[in-house]
């Protein structure tokens, strides 16, 4: 009796100890809605239109979309929305989860990709330190291609952006 009662003790601190319970665990339930919203193989919808969604289940689905990402037991697909949605969301969380996945080398490349092309659209990052981070891949067999593509078409998005600000301002003079 000892013996098991000896043995559910350390099975408990083991728990404790490799699998903490945390009072800001996510909400299953608003996971599974969440979830459920971006994995509808039928419909590729504009983000704003997920985003809606998603707003009536939670005003704060960063850490949900975060949750789908990380999830290697997502489908491919389901994961990559929940990526792409991360543009509405641009903060210190998200260009950080952005940056990990694209140096997971153990991880899918189609994902890797996405998150550079949902990187590059962030605006509300430091531009060096993005610029920087880019960098490191622009020799990489399976992702330098996009990154050299991103970093073109972001140069001169940049510049059409203030051609049609200059245009703006010389039209309403």
């Amino acid at each position: 009796m000892k013996k098991y009662l000896v043995q559910s003790i350390i099975f408990s601190i083991y728990l404790l100890i490799f699998i903490p319970v945390n009072a800001n665990d996510l909400d299953l339930e608003k996971y599974q809605t969440i979830k459920e919203i971006i994995s509808n193989p039928h419909h590729q919808e504009e983000v704003e239109i997920y985003q809606e969604r998603i707003r009536k289940v939670t005003d704060e689905p960063l850490p949900f979309l975060l949750k789908i990402i990380q999830s290697k037991d997502n489908f491919v697909f389901v994961r990559a929305r929940a990526i792409h949605l991360l543009e509405l969301y641009q903060n210190n969380t998200s260009q950080t989860a952005l940056e990990k996945t694209i140096e997971d080398t153990h991880e899918n490349t189609h994902i890797r990709k996405l998150a550079i092309r949902t990187y590059s659209k962030f605006s509300k990052i430091d531009t060096n330190r993005q610029s920087n981070f880019m960098k490191q891949f622009e020799s990489d067999n399976e992702l330098g291609l996009i990154v050299k593509n991103k970093q073109k078409f972001n140069r001169n998005s940049k510049h059409n952006q203030l051609d049609k600000h200059k245009l703006n301002k010389l039209n309403h003079k």
